[in-house]
């Protein structure tokens, strides 16, 4: 890996912010001066910046509170990526994505085999919902979606869904399905105005603004995963 990236990797500061360390000289590789940005880190190699040993970069992990008007990918001039600043933020990619129009926990991360566990239908994860509607949730509503049910040949998996209080109501999902907030809500005869992602199953929003973001802890890492792979082996032994 290049020097450069190495540090900036590592939470040290931005791309050209290590480039000027390294040039000036502040950087050290098994205790010479390198001022190279392009230098290649080995593995066993011992960096120092300022005269403190940089740890090897892992992965990144942050929950993000994504307010309406912005999408998850960055080909579009109003992307969330516009709203973190993070030396990683090149390297970052959307677990999982929210439409325009919706607001909402979005996680992301560098790493793609958490990304996959993630967005596999295999690990259920819940995702739970905020939905203001038009029109009032009745018991036959409620048992269809709890029930399942088959919309244009596509089955939908049994969901959990709740009235807050007149207009609002709570919907969890596990499957990830494309649009099957807007689906199912329109399914049942109801008519979505909002829906704010508030959980995406041990991860919430709590502690964020639109637009606000966080590090995710390791042991919110380390849970997540957890329940996935107990949650997958519970469906290959099931054969599904």
């Amino acid at each position: 890996m290049r020097l450069d990236k190495y540090l900036a990797n590592s939470a040290v500061g931005t791309r050209s912010q290590v480039k000027r360390l390294i040039r000036d000289g502040y950087v050290s590789v098994n205790g010479n001066i390198v001022r190279d940005p392009s230098f290649r880190v080995k593995e066993n190699d011992v960096v120092e910046c300022l005269n403190q040993r940089v740890e090897p970069p892992g992965h990144t992990y942050l929950a993000l509170y994504k307010p309406a008007g912005y999408v998850c990918d960055k080909v579009d001039d109003a992307n969330i990526f516009d709203l973190i600043d993070h030396p990683r933020s090149r390297e970052l990619h959307a677990a999982g994505r929210l439409d325009r129009n919706v607001e909402g926990l979005v996680i992301l991360t560098t790493d793609g085999w958490f990304t996959h566990l993630l967005i596999d239908p295999k690990s259920r994860l819940e995702r739970e919902y905020l939905v203001w509607v038009e029109g009032k949730i009745d018991a036959e509503m409620k048992y269809r979606v709890e029930l399942g049910f088959e919309l244009n040949q596509e089955r939908f998996a049994p969901a959990e869904i709740e009235e807050v209080e007149e207009g609002l109501v709570k919907l969890v999902l596990t499957e990830g399905k494309y649009h099957e907030v807007k689906r199912i809500i329109k399914a049942i005869g109801l008519k979505y105005k909002r829906i704010v992602r508030t959980r995406f199953e041990n991860i919430t929003l709590q502690g964020l603004v639109p637009g606000g973001y966080r590090e995710l802890r390791e042991e919110e890492v380390r849970a997540i995963v957890e329940i996935a792979t107990k949650n997958r082996l519970k469906s290959r032994s099931k054969g599904l």
